[in-house]
């Protein structure tokens, strides 16, 4: 059991009990003037025991980051009582009454907002994502595989690429019931429409490359996009290959199918050991972090698979 919270509960209770009996001390001997020793000397004491306390029940590092919070909230204490302090907000407060200054600070203070909620939206949007992913693959699972004997497949460029094989493919019926429960709990069930069952056979990349035939790995679709001549476009036409990232790396692929204007882009593909299903393009299991691209080639597969090559650095006429 990770009992980290524990170790912080700690650390942060004890810095609190820190400030309070410094700011008790500084209060009762910071009636006299005179006394500005005793309450520096009452401060140090006071962070000193907090530490001291703090290392019999918590790692040394987690007592200095505790004393250390608590020695800087306390120097700004003491900075606030100085007339330096008192001077220098004097100034700022001036400086800020400026028009051009204070609608140039909330000018900053916009763009900041702007793009914090950017990266806000990033990092919610990727945690969704990757917590969907956790529910799917905790509820589908993934079946162990070995290439598969007797198969070569290649890029148009001669690149082998390693196709796989279940070991032992699972019942359908099994992997129905998961994929049922999977889609409710991501809310999925009524942003797709299902165009087959679900089967150990292939994951994303086989379906598309290989014709549902084989498991191909995420880390070889990126040869084959460079090796089969795929460029990026921002056009996308029925037969278009759409590509998902998360966080930099490939983790699914699929087919554009339908493109009307003014309506979102429809794909289809298949999630992992789940079924084939047909949605928006920004519906998937996969986040939103995709993009679409085209070859001069005919079709996804793979030569040796049923695959022709097409004429190697041959731009698409769509994409010159």
């Amino acid at each position: 059991m990770d009992t980290t919270h524990f170790d912080w509960f700690f650390v942060t209770a004890a810095a609190g009990l820190g400030l309070l009996l410094a700011a008790g001390a500084n209060f009762v001997f910071g009636r006299k003037g005179q006394w500005v020793w005793l309450r520096g000397l009452a401060t140090v004491a006071v962070c000193g025991g907090i530490f001291a306390v703090l290392t019999l029940a918590v790692p040394t590092k987690l007592a200095a980051c505790a004393v250390g919070v608590l020695a800087l909230v306390l120097v700004a204490g003491f900075l606030a009582g100085s007339d330096w302090f008192a001077r220098q907000l004097a100034s700022l407060a001036t400086f800020l009454r400026k028009p051009g200054v204070r609608w140039g600070v909330v000018a900053l203070a916009g763009i900041a907002v702007i793009l914090g909620s950017g990266v806000a939206f990033d990092l919610a949007d990727q945690a969704v994502v990757d917590q969907t992913m956790r529910n799917l693959n905790y509820d589908m699972g993934r079946a162990k595989s070995r290439p598969a004997d007797g198969t070569h497949a290649a890029t148009d460029r001669g690149s082998q690429v390693v196709v796989k094989e279940p070991v032992e493919a699972r019942d359908a019926g099994v992997l129905k019931a998961s994929e049922e429960k999977a889609l409710r709990d991501s809310q999925k069930s009524d942003q797709v429409i299902r165009r087959s069952a679900a089967t150990d056979l292939s994951n994303c990349h086989g379906w598309v490359f290989t014709g549902g035939k084989y498991i191909l790995s995420g880390d070889d679709v990126e040869l084959i996009l460079k090796d089969n001549g795929y460029h990026e476009i921002h056009d996308p036409h029925p037969g278009d290959l759409v590509v998902y990232r998360q966080g930099g790396s490939i983790s699914h692929t699929a087919v554009v199918r339908y493109v009307t204007e003014g309506q979102p882009v429809l794909v289809e593909g298949k999630w992992g050991t789940m079924g084939v299903f047909l949605h928006q393009a920004d519906k998937s299991s996969y986040g939103t972090d995709y993009a679409f691209y085209r070859s001069a080639r005919q079709g996804h597969l793979l030569v040796g698979l049923g695959g022709s090559p097409g004429p190697v650095g041959a731009v698409p006429a769509a994409a010159e």
